[in-house]
Order: C-alpha cells, then structure tokens, then sequence
C-alpha cells in the first residue's frame, strides 16, 4: 500500500499541471520594434494532424527595445492530463511594414526557443518575364538536403481572390554525377502567357526550416519552420487573351469551366467526366504556340499534349514532367481533409502546379488532348497561345 501511493506522489510530481514552459523568441527588422504584440494561438482539440488548422487566439505579449519576448505555458495548457495528448500552437507577429512571420509547436513538453522572427522585405520586380526579389537570407552556393532549407513562392492573385499563378524556386532535380536527387534553384517565370488577361497582386511567401545546432535528448536535432510573407507586393496586369477562351472541352462540360477565365478550381473527374485526358476540338485550324494550366492537382508528375490535325492524325506529341516543388517538404506529406462521406481522411499534400508547355507542331492544329499519368484531380483553367 505504502509503495503504491509512492508510485502515485512521483507520478504526480513529474506531472504537476502547474509545470511552465517557457517559450522563448525574438523579432528582427530595420526599424524600431519595441511594443511590437506577438500573439499564440492555440487549437482547441488535441493535435491529431500535421498542422494547427483551427488554432485560436490563446495569448499575446510585446517585446522589448531588442525584439524578445516570452510566453509561460503551463503543462495543463499545453497538454491533455486525462491521456496527455498535446496541443498544438502557432506563434505570429505582423510588423509594421505589413510582413507576417509565424512557426507552429505542433507539441511542447518543456522550454522552447524558437529562431528570431525576420520582417522580410522582399522588393519584388518582374524583368523579361521573370520575377525577381530579395530572398529572406543570402542562398547558398551549393544547395544541399542537410543544411537549413529555404524555398520562396509568389501567388499572384485576382482582385476576387482567384490564384491565376503560382511559382516556387527550389524544386527536386537529378545529379547524372552523383546519381541521386538534389534540390536546384530556379527562377520564378511570369511569362506574358502566365500572365494572360488577369490582373492582380503577387505575394511572396517564404518557408524555412532551421535545424538546431545541439541534439536534443533523444539524440536527433530539432528543427522549426518559419512561415513569412513579405509586405511587400507586386501588381501585375495581363495583356494576351488565349485563343481557347470560350473554347468547349469534354462533352459533359458546356460551358467549359476550364476556358471561361474564372480561375475556379474543377473536380475533373465530377465535372469533365474524365480526369486522364482532356479533349479540345478547335473551331479552325490554328498554330499553336504554347499550353498554360492552371491549378493542376495529380498524383502523378508525367503528362503529355498530342496535337492532331483535321484527319486525327498526330502532328506532335510530348511528354513533360511536372517539376517536385520543396515547398511542402518540410511539413508532413499528408493532411486530414473531409470525405466525401462526412468524415475525415488522410490525403497526400500536395501544392496546385501552374505549368507552361511550349507547342511546335508546325503545322495548323484542330485537336488538342492533354492527358496526365495518374489522372487529374482538380484545375482551373487552361489555355492555349497562337
């Protein structure tokens, strides 16, 4: 009797509700910071995704003349006594000049010091169809899946709120020399085609993971992601109309949803009656020069545009691969989503693509398909270029 209600006390003193854990962090910028709030969030339910989706506001300090600030959490704040399941936080702070910085805890069990918080100022600008910018910190001279990771992404978004582009600048590529996968640099196209008729902002947006230089007591590195957008924005305005503007695409979608120019994101396989290839039957024959997708959503990263002429005989046809951005590796590979049956499940996560194809058929066109290898699961527009 004695020793179990020793057991019990020393149980009880390594969980004391009343524990605190310190969170511990810092902002940064050219201008003066002091008093500047820094808000936790917290989901309200236990964490059981990869992610604080739902996290609500739970705290909020300023920090002092040199950009620190502390949160005290207690044990029965951070976790669920009854089973000890964690909750999951979120830290963010918006500075002056209107950037966003913010890290999730998707567990804390002790003191955490979380890396200094940048206003990131990204001065962007678009030169020969390219867009440029300032990144969050100098890139290194050789990209490399052991060090720190840093990938950028510009959206560029319709007054409406419709994503009419959306580049990343570090994707997955093949070293013939090391025979291995490497991440490569790329820079940023907003092409006049990318741009089409819309007008709208770019945002740039910044993921960072920072490994820690101490192992923790387990034996590995522990590691955060920064979230940052810059202030900082880009208007931009689109002059081509496509020639398949108004274009009709598989029989069961007319109007076609793909070539109206709304930029609403289409379950293909509910609304297309396909989700393998896409169908275009042109009006008159047409040289084509080049194919824009919008929204492209597949498991697969192989597609491939055959261009026919009026007998239905082939006139080109390509593959293209979809280039792996980096921008979700650092977060888990799969996300809980709603079902179709009122549940939830596990789906892979995935970042829309926004691809340019170049055409050379050399000849006038009558029929366009594009078909992916694993199927399309959702776009929102597609266009074709004289």
């Amino acid at each position: 009797m004695k020793r179990s209600l020793l057991l019990v006390m020393v149980l009880a003193g390594c969980f004391n509700p009343d524990d605190i854990f310190p969170v511990h962090g810092q902002v940064t910028s050219i201008d003066p910071v002091e008093g500047q709030v820094v808000r936790l969030l917290r989901d309200p339910a236990p964490a059981i995704g990869p992610s604080c989706t739902d996290a609500r506001p739970f705290k909020e300090t300023q920090v002092d003349a040199e950009g620190n600030f502390t949160f005290d959490v207690f044990r029965a704040q951070a976790m669920k006594l009854t089973g000890g399941a964690p909750f999951c936080f979120r830290v963010e702070t918006t500075f002056a000049s209107g950037s966003v910085a913010s890290t999730e805890l998707l567990a804390l069990s002790g003191e955490e010091s979380l890396p200094p918080f940048p206003d990131w100022r990204a001065q962007p600008r678009r030169v020969d169809g390219v867009l440029h910018f300032e990144p969050v910190r100098p890139l290194p001279e050789v990209e490399s899946f052991e060090t720190d990771q840093l990938v950028h992404r510009a959206e560029w978004r319709t007054e409406d709120g419709g994503l009419a582009w959306a580049a990343d600048d570090l994707v997955t590529g093949f070293d013939a020399d090391t025979m291995a996968l490497v991440p490569l640099r790329r820079p940023m196209g907003f092409t006049d085609a990318a741009l089409e008729d819309f007008s709208g902002t770019v945002v740039l947006h910044a993921r960072t993971t920072i490994v820690a230089a101490e192992e923790t007591a387990f034996g590995n590195r522990s590691a955060h992601t920064l979230e940052l957008q810059s202030g900082q924005t880009l208007p931009l305005a689109g002059q081509r109309t496509p020639f398949s503007r108004g274009l009709t695409c598989p029989p069961q979608a007319d109007p076609c949803p793909l070539t109206d120019g709304a930029l609403t994101p289409v379950d293909a396989g509910n609304s297309l009656g396909t989700n393998t290839v896409l169908t275009f039957t042109l009006p008159a024959p047409v040289l084509l020069s080049e194919l824009v997708l919008r929204g492209v959503e597949t498991d697969a990263l192989l597609m491939g545009v055959q261009l026919l002429d009026a007998d239905g005989g082939t006139l080109w046809l390509v593959q293209h691969e979809l280039p792996t951005s980096l921008w979700n590796a650092s977060l888990p590979s799969f996300v809980l989503r709603p079902s179709r049956d009122g549940g939830v499940e596990f789906s892979p996560r995935s970042a829309p693509h926004f691809i340019s194809v170049p055409l050379d058929a050399g000849r006038p066109v009558s029929e366009v398909r594009v078909g992916f290898a694993g199927g399309v699961e959702s776009l929102s527009e597609l266009s074709l270029f004289e």
